[in-house]
């Protein structure tokens, strides 16, 4: 279900945006899905949830708190249409879905830093223009009419003006209609064995990656057809058509001097050959050569003129337009698919990170996630365990989009399923291990950092499967790195993991990080190393936790300037406070 949301700032006039997303962070920062130009507004200040059909917010740990109705939340509240949220100065009032929009709605792409407000593409919705109409009945009638009329005594090049007219027309009456690419390349070779007296047609178009392939076969007497079998065309019509853009006509294949030398040809019997390349108009690729009609006749030499090639080289220029439009197209809705199964996948991620941190007495916790592409690869998570205890966990996937998404849920699951157990961390870690090592593929893996705290005893019991080493600040500034454990899960089913345990004194501050966090670079190329967040931490370590990520997440876009990031950034900071 999605919402609109009207966002209203002091001063300015209000901006209407549509959420897509199942979950948005609101906040000051620049990563925030909905960033609010509002200095009352913390960098990460709320989070906007949906489950089941109802939305809810969550304050994020924010200086100045969340407000919904007048009234300041606490942990997490379901809002409906008419209400209205606070965070800063800043009040965002949810609109029902179909309600008459008064103020501006702007599209994601004309908003930017100056604005009221700035989110990321994926959150808003997109218009498409709509399908052009096929032409009307009666005008195609108009033109079949005009086409038939004939006029006796005419001079010959006034008659091949008038066969050209004619073809050209039924060519741009068959390209106008909002086909699919196999129907415009039925109707292409359709319209060249009506127009040429060939009596094989193939259409061949470029791939990718620079391959060639024939989409589209016509034999005379029979409908086009997706091409089943392997279609053999001489490699030397190939070259000088799709290597240097010319036109080939051969009046007999049998005695050209270029084939000569050519065995497929000569062997093959071909006599009469045209073949015309399909010139593009997209300049980002190597070659203007996206396709080509090749037609022949076996048994007939001399069946194609010159004035056949200049026909058929003028409906491939038409078509060409055509075809490079459909082609488009269909990368378009390939594009739009692939956009909808990573939207999926990233519901899917989202609903398993934790709304919000657990209330621990005696300790302030907060985790936070920013994916740098729709769908990440960290994954973090608060569970409460047996007797008190909280098991803590962060990990980094292999690879992005969906199979990043599975392994996830996979990983998500196993840690789940060990949370209630009273076997060790390091046994934990191990069956997590053979449990993504027997139903995840082989290629596939993942680190992950899990502990046990014990927060009567403030005591952290740890083990690390190949993950970035978090930093344990200790309240009077000296650092530990929490490295004791073994190689990443997913890898060696019969993987041993090392466990230590350590004592947790008040101050100290424990600081789970994913790679993109250290390894995130400015436009230098400079790293933003683990030696920069340590002096973060080290400077605002006697801060809350939320307030501690914001000056971590501050730092770290300062650093960063206009470089965007190359990975996900995830933080989950526990903080020992008596």
């Amino acid at each position: 279900m999605m919402v609109k949301l009207k966002v209203c700032s002091p001063g300015r006039a209000p901006i209407v945006v549509e959420i897509r997303k199942r979950r948005i962070v609101i906040g000051r920062s620049v990563r925030s899905d909905l960033c609010v130009d509002d200095p009352f507004t913390s960098r990460v200040h709320a989070e906007l949830r949906e489950e089941g059909k109802t939305w809810w917010v969550t304050d994020l740990g924010s200086a100045n708190g969340t407000y919904l109705n007048g009234v300041r939340i606490r942990g997490t509240v379901a809002v409906a249409a008419g209400d209205r949220l606070q965070v800063g100065e800043t009040i965002l009032e949810l609109l029902p879905h179909a309600e008459p929009i008064s103020g501006a709605e702007v599209p994601m792409d004309e908003l930017g830093t100056g604005d009221v407000i700035v989110a990321r593409p994926e959150t808003l919705t997109s218009t498409s223009s709509a399908k052009r109409p096929p032409l009307a009945p009666e005008i195609v009638s108009l033109l079949d009419a005009a086409r038939s009329v004939t006029v006796p005594g005419l001079p010959p090049e006034v008659e091949r003006s008038k066969r050209l007219l004619a073809v050209l027309t039924q060519v741009g009456l068959a390209l106008l209609s909002p086909l699919s690419l196999d129907e415009v390349l039925r109707q292409i070779v359709g319209l060249v064995l009506e127009a040429v007296p060939a009596e094989r047609v193939f259409l061949l178009l470029r791939g990718a990656q620079g391959e060639w392939s024939c989409k589209i076969a016509g034999y005379r007497g029979q409908e086009p057809s997706v091409v089943e079998q392997i279609v053999r065309i001489s490699r030397s019509i190939l070259e000088e058509v799709v290597e240097r853009g010319r036109s080939v006509l051969t009046f007999d294949a049998q005695t050209d001097e270029r084939f000569r030398q050519r065995d497929s040809i000569l062997l093959s019997g071909i006599r009469s050959i045209m073949a015309v390349p399909l010139l593009g108009s997209r300049r980002e690729t190597l070659s203007p050569v996206v396709g080509m009609i090749y037609v022949d006749n076996p048994m007939n030499a001399g069946a194609f003129t010159e004035e056949d090639l200049q026909l058929l080289t003028t409906v491939a220029s038409v078509a060409a337009i055509k075809i490079e439009n459909a082609l488009l197209l269909e990368q378009h809705l390939e594009n739009e698919r692939i956009r909808h199964q990573l939207a999926q996948a990233r519901d899917l991620q989202f609903q398993l990170l934790p709304v919000a941190p657990p209330e621990v007495e005696g300790y302030d916790l907060t985790g936070i996630s920013f994916p740098c592409y729709e769908v990440g690869g960290d994954y973090f998570d608060f569970i409460r365990g047996p007797e008190g205890t909280l098991l803590l966990a962060l990990g980094d996937v292999c690879g992005k989009g969906m199979d990043a998404a599975m392994l996830m849920s996979a990983l998500h699951a196993s840690v789940r399923a060990q949370a209630r157990s009273a076997a060790s961390v390091a046994e934990m870690m191990a069956a997590i291990n053979r449990y993504l090592c027997e139903t995840t593929a082989p290629n596939k893996f993942a680190t992950l950092w899990l502990a046990r705290l014990n927060p009567r005893a403030h005591e952290l019991s740890y083990t690390n499967a190949g993950h970035n080493p978090p930093l344990l600040m200790r309240a009077d500034g000296s650092v530990e790195f929490l490295e004791t454990g073994g190689i990443p899960v997913g890898i060696l089913e019969e993987t041993v993991y090392e466990e230590q345990c350590l004592r947790l004194e008040p101050g100290d501050v424990l600081v789970l990080f994913s790679d993109g966090i250290s390894e995130s670079a400015n436009e230098h190329g400079e790293e933003f190393g683990v030696a920069r967040l340590v002096e973060v931490v080290r400077h605002s370590r006697e801060q809350r936790a939320a307030a501690l990520r914001d000056r971590i997440e501050e730092a770290l876009s300062h650093f960063l300037g206009k470089a965007r990031p190359a990975d996900d950034m995830t933080l989950l900071i526990v903080k020992r406070t008596a």
